[in-house]
């Protein structure tokens, strides 16, 4: 029998190189597919190159935050733009950035549990499918 996760691939995206292996072997373990990209700039880029059914962005990284990343992601792909779920070490905002009426969002504030990345990275598969 396949695993319910087998095929899923997710872009995760950190600048920070550690955490970026971090969540990579995580991930990979609760049997995603992981595209790593160390930059907003490198997540395009990897967006462009790959099918991605999930995108796991940090919220605070140079040169673009993870708010102007996902902008520039829906500015482009518009609803064919995957779900996101943003992490940060910061409290959710109040009001969320507005980042396009196609964009579904889920946030998790570090630190985390495996198990709760993947309840916010499934909750956002469903959302997205519901749509």
């Amino acid at each position: 029998m396949t695993a319910p996760r087998a095929g899923v691939r997710l872009l995760v995206v950190d600048d920070e190189e550690q955490i970026l292996e971090l969540l990579d072997l995580t991930l990979s373990i609760q049997g995603y597919e992981v595209c790593p990209a160390g930059s907003g700039p490198r997540a395009l880029e990897v967006l462009a190159a790959e099918h991605i059914d999930v995108i796991v962005m940090d919220v605070l990284m140079v040169p673009w935050d993870g708010f102007e990343t996902v902008r520039r992601m829906a500015a482009q792909y518009g609803a064919a733009l995957p779900p996101v779920v943003f992490l940060s070490g910061l409290a959710r905002p109040a009001v969320m950035p507005e980042l396009g009426p196609d964009v579904v969002q889920e946030y998790l504030v570090k630190p985390f549990r495996p198990s709760q990345l993947v309840e916010r990275i499934e909750e956002a598969r469903r959302r997205k499918a519901s749509i």
